[in-house]
Formats: structure tokens, sequence, C-alpha cells
């Protein structure tokens, strides 16, 4: 009886042994059938984020190692001047431009025709604040037709092409952003290639070849990617929404100045050698952010879209931290592993720039979790409180940053400090953020 029942087992049991093997199929293809749209669309923008990296190693390598190490630093911290002052552009009005393009797509038009005239009213005050920190700061490093090529890039031609990324991401189009956020990284790189195979040259050669590549992007992408909309300028659009949309600039602008600054004062504390280290070193980790903005952008949007913060979306923005976290720390540990094997793979100048990151573990967490909650800010509408954030974060890192520096002038002293500088901003940042955002939501 025994030999037979092993040899005949309970009618049903082969049935639920299959289905015991199918469940992870199965819960596989439920989760597919439920998150299909996002999972292809983050598929889409992962794919241009990749195809972006692969570009960015290749302008960066090219030009990192094509100029010196001083020219280097010269033209980080004339780019990070630009791209703060590239803040006012369009006076906050594209934040409404994705907006209307995520929610009400037929007020997109009127918001596009007010970014366009605002842009510009606001051109002319931009170059003349340029020109005011060329005397005070760069007058000594670099001539001004270079200097202005790099500024007309940061503050006019990147705002465009920013443009349309937000555009694109609101409408839903993924594949077009990421194509969008890639070309003009393969415009730049075929720019540092050409500027290398001429022989190189400084920081004012290489802002020519700059321009004129990014200037054929620009041109290319509006072309290809800019929404086919009636654009009809109306003036009660401007009037209801500037001070919202000075309020976005003016936040946007206090959260790139907390990432840039740094390069400013080392520039002027430490010297061009020493800010070229430094800017090579935040690109590399800016690096390790590019799997991670494709989701920072598809999470804001679904965020907007929401409308309003609730404690479970709270517990699940603490949970992509976390993941954020690892990702970053994890890619650091990654590169600094490479070059501690290979120290001449990426050349003898981001060679460098190894000992600084090889101390840096904070760092590259701390900025790409300040950028994820900086798109908290925004889709939750909390504009005010993170212009007063990010404003209070500037003041505490210039004032750390200038301290430290003269205070310890040897890097090797320095850089470890930079942790605790960053781990404070982050504390004070997450604190406000979530504190305020937590009181003001139901059990």
């Amino acid at each position: 009886m025994t030999a037979q029942s092993s040899r005949n087992p309970t009618p049903g049991a082969g049935r639920r042994l299959g289905s015991l093997r199918l469940a992870p199929l199965r819960l596989v293809a439920g989760a597919w059938s439920t998150h299909r749209t996002v999972l292809i669309g983050y598929g889409q923008l992962l794919a241009g984020a990749g195809g972006r990296l692969a570009l960015q190693m290749i302008y960066f390598l090219v030009l990192a190692n094509t100029l010196s190490l001083a020219e280097m630093g010269v033209f980080a911290s004339v780019s990070a001047a630009g791209v703060m002052i590239g803040c006012l552009a369009g006076f906050g009005f594209q934040s409404f431009v994705m907006r209307s393009a995520a929610g009400r797509r037929s007020s997109m038009g009127g918001y596009l025709a007010v970014y366009y005239a605002c842009f510009g009213l606001a051109l002319p005050i931009m170059l003349g604040l340029s020109l005011a920190l060329y005397v005070l700061l760069f007058r000594n490093v670099i001539a001004l037709p270079g200097y202005l090529a790099i500024i007309v890039v940061e503050v006019a031609l990147w705002r465009q092409i920013e443009l349309l990324v937000q555009v694109n991401n609101g409408l839903g189009r993924y594949a077009a952003a990421a194509t969008v956020v890639s070309l003009p990284v393969g415009f730049r790189a075929a720019a540092a290639v050409a500027f290398w195979a001429a022989g190189g040259g400084d920081a004012e050669t290489w802002a020519l070849y700059y321009l004129v590549g990014n200037a054929v992007s620009v041109t290319v992408l509006a072309f290809l990617f800019h929404p086919r909309t009636r654009m009809r300028f109306r003036a009660v659009l401007l009037k209801g929404r500037l001070r919202d949309g000075l309020l976005y600039a003016a936040s946007y602008f206090m959260f790139l100045a907390q990432g840039e600054i740094d390069k400013l004062i080392v520039l002027t504390l430490a010297g061009e050698r020493m800010a070229g280290i430094y800017a090579i070193s935040m690109r590399l980790i800016d690096l390790t952010g590019v799997p991670l903005r494709p989701m920072f952008m598809m999470y804001s949007r679904k965020l907007i879209q929401a409308g309003r913060a609730t404690r479970a979306s709270l517990r699940e923005c603490l949970k992509v931290e976390a993941m954020v976290a690892c990702v970053s720390t994890g890619a650091l540990a990654f590169m600094v592993a490479v070059l501690h094997i290979r120290p001449d793979l990426l050349g003898p100048n981001v060679s460098a720039a190894y000992g600084m990151l090889a101390v840096i573990v904070a760092v590259p967490a701390v900025r790409n979790l300040l950028e994820f909650q900086g798109e908290l800010f925004f889709a939750f509408g909390r504009l005010g409180v993170r212009a007063g954030v990010t404003t209070a974060l500037i003041a505490f890192k210039a004032l750390a940053f200038v301290l430290l520096l003269k205070a310890l002038p040897d890097p090797a002293q320095w850089s470890l400090w930079l942790n605790a500088i960053y781990v404070a901003i982050y504390a004070f940042s997450f604190l406000t953020l979530y504190g305020l955002l937590w009181r003001n939501t139901a059990p």
C-alpha cells in the first residue's frame, strides 16, 4: 500500500507543484502588467542615460587630458559661474511649462510663449552679471572672448536644452527626452575630439570649440524635439505667475549654487591647478548620478500628478533615498578600485584626482541625495522652503570651505574634512524637508 501510494501521489499534488513552480513567473508577469508603462519609460530613459554616460566619459577623458590641470580648473570655474547665472533664464517659467506638459497640456503653448518672452528680457541681465563677475574673479585667468563664449553656452544654449528635456519628460516622451539629454553630450564630445586633434591649447581656445559644438546641438534638437504647439503670448499668465516663477528661479539658483560655489572658492583660495583637480573629482562623482537621474525625473512627475504628499509617499521617498545612497557609494568604490589597480587608465590628469576620490566617501551620496530632495521640494510645491533651505546651505558651505582652505592649505589634509561638511549639509536638508512634510500630512 505504501509503495503504491508513493507511485500514485495524492490527486492534485502535481498541479499544486506546478503552480508553485510557476508562482515566481506569475509574480514577474503581474509586476510587469502593473508597472509596464513605468518600466518601459524608465528603460527608455536609462538607455539614454547609458548612452549619455558613454559619451560623457569620452568628452571628459579627452578634455581632461588635453587641457592642463590649471586650464581645466579655469574652464570648470567659469562654467560653474555660468550655470548659476543661467538660472535666471525665463524667470523660472520653465517650471510651469513642465507642469502644464505633465497636467494641463492645453496651457502649454501659452507658458512656452511667456517663457521665451522672459528669456529675452533676462538675457541682458544675465550677461551684465557675468561681466561683473569677470571683473571680480576671472579677468586675470582668462581673456574676455573665451570667458563670454563659455558663459553664452551656460546661460543661453544649455537652458534651451534643459527646457526641451523637461517638456518631453512632462509629456511622457521618455525616449525623446533621453535623446535630448544624450545628443548634446555627443556634440560636446565631438568638439573635444576636434580640439584634441588640432593640438589642444588653453581654456580660451577650447571655449570656441565648446560654443560651436553646443550651438549646433541646440539647433538640431530644437528642430527635432520642440513640441509642435501653437504659442500664444498671454499677459495674464505673466502677471499671475511672475512671482512664483521668480521664486522657482531663485530656489533653482540656490540649489545649483550649493553644488557649484565650491569650485569658485577653490579657484580663488587654492589656485588654478587645485581647482582643476577638484573639478575632475567632482566630475567623476557626477557620473555616479547618471543612472539615478532618470528615476528622479519619473518620480517627480508621479508626485506632481498625485498632487499632495502622504505619509505613505514619504516612507517610499525614504526607501528611494536609501537606494540612492547605496548606488552612489558603490559607484565611487568601483571607480576608486579601478584607479587603484590602474592609476593611468583614465590619463595622467585624472589619476591626479585619485587621492581626493579615495577619501571623500560621503560626497557622491550627499550630492545625489540633495538633487533628489530638490525634486521633492519642487514636486510638493515647497519652492519657498527650498529657497530658504538652499540659501542656508550655500552660506554654510561657502563659510566652511573658506575656513577649511585657510586652516588646512594642504589638500591631503582638507579633503577628508569635506565629508563632514557634506554630511552636515545633508542632515539639515533632510530634517527640514521631511520634518515639514510629515507635519503637514495626515496619518
